[in-house]
């Protein structure tokens, strides 16, 4: 059995690394709460030696740093019935404090429902800035120009609650978390489809966005 201390560091830092925003400072922050991306429009990876991201960006990956990796690693580890996990849905839910589930809820799911893609995101996540540039990279242009919904957890007033009812949703929290034509495909490199990355790699993600009408 891990010693406590063990768990409660790496939860924290699972914590970090998913964006909560209590422990970061925002870099990245959009103008609007709610933003529709267009997939042309969003600023490639800051320089390696950038000031603006607490962590350390190789190769312009803001997940290849040691920090991100090691978080990458061990969410990939972690089972969905750890221990771990169960203490961190259960914080989330602690943080949410008191609201409306019902209400929060269904706007989760009208979130999913009407929008071809929807992430949920955090400014500062590592993970969060990759997905987000792979969905930029297949930009499309003119005036038939398609969107994708970015939800920013950390800045909605409402996000620690959208959170906690993702929780209960899909059984993790961390984000980003992704769905395409209101199927959950994962976060960035994880989940049921293996995240966006992967599906970008295997070239299914080009066919899935072109069966909503975002290509």
């Amino acid at each position: 059995m891990m010693p406590t201390s063990f768990l409660l560091a790496t939860l924290a830092l699972i914590f970090y690394l998913s964006g909560e925003p209590s422990s970061q400072t925002s870099a990245f922050a959009p103008a609007s709460q709610t933003t529709s991306t267009r997939l042309t429009s969003l600023p490639s990876f800051p320089s390696p030696t950038s000031p603006r991201h607490p962590l350390r960006l190789h190769s312009n990956d803001p997940t290849k740093s040691p920090v991100a990796s090691f978080a990458d690693k061990l969410q990939t580890i972690l089972a969905k019935t750890s221990p771990l996990n169960a203490a961190k849905l259960s914080l989330v839910k602690s943080l949410a404090g008191d609201y409306d589930a019902a209400a929060t809820r269904e706007k989760l799911d009208k979130l999913i429902s009407e929008n071809p893609v929807l992430m949920l995101s955090f400014t500062t996540c590592p993970f969060c800035i990759k997905a987000k540039s792979v969905l930029d990279s297949k930009g499309v242009g003119g005036a038939d120009s398609r969107y994708y919904k970015v939800v920013e957890l950390d800045v909605e007033g409402d996000g620690k609650a959208i959170r906690a009812e993702m929780g209960e949703l899909l059984g993790r929290t961390s984000v980003p978390a992704i769905w395409i034509g209101g199927e959950f495909v994962g976060g960035c490199n994880d989940g049921p489809l293996g995240g966006i990355v992967k599906l970008e790699e295997s070239g299914k993600l080009d066919g899935m966005l072109m069966n909503v009408g975002v290509l």
